[in-house]
């Protein structure tokens, strides 16, 4: 309260902090959106009718990744159809998460006979919950 009884009507609230701080976070999130994706090698996948990914846990999935040549990679990084299972194991441990599956993600001209030998090693390490990614086959 002024002298007088008049009401002091200046109090207000800066803003200014909280939008730069908003907007910091917006292109980090934008940006770790940007690295998560960058880690999914260019594959070719077949062009097939799919079940669409469950929303729920989509996000803790991890990609293996399949070249034309049959070699593999987990997160970007190259490994032998023998350690796949190890270097699964080894990321779950690193990212303390719980993956809810395992997406193979084959290109289209790889050899049948390399999908087959990843089957039998992630049977062997006993993970059977894995899918194989496809591409669009409505054309689009």
């Amino acid at each position: 309260m002024m002298a007088g009884g008049a009401v002091d009507d200046d109090a207000s609230f800066d803003l200014t902090p909280m939008i730069d701080v908003i907007l910091l976070l917006i292109i980090f999130f934008m940006l770790s959106s940007q690295f998560a994706s960058s880690q999914l090698a260019p594959v070719d996948l077949p062009a097939e009718r799919g079940t669409p990914p469950a929303s729920e846990g989509a996000a803790a999935r991890l990609f293996v990744d399949m070249a034309r040549d049959g070699s593999l990679s987990v997160l970007g990084e190259p490994v032998e159809a023998a350690q796949v299972a190890e270097r699964i194991a080894k990321v779950q441990r690193e990212t303390g998460t719980r993956h809810s599956g395992v997406v193979v993600r084959a290109d289209r001209a790889a050899p049948a006979s390399a999908l087959n030998r990843l089957a039998e090693r992630l049977a062997e390490a006993r993970i059977g919950n894995w899918s194989i990614a496809v591409g669009s086959g409505d054309g689009s």
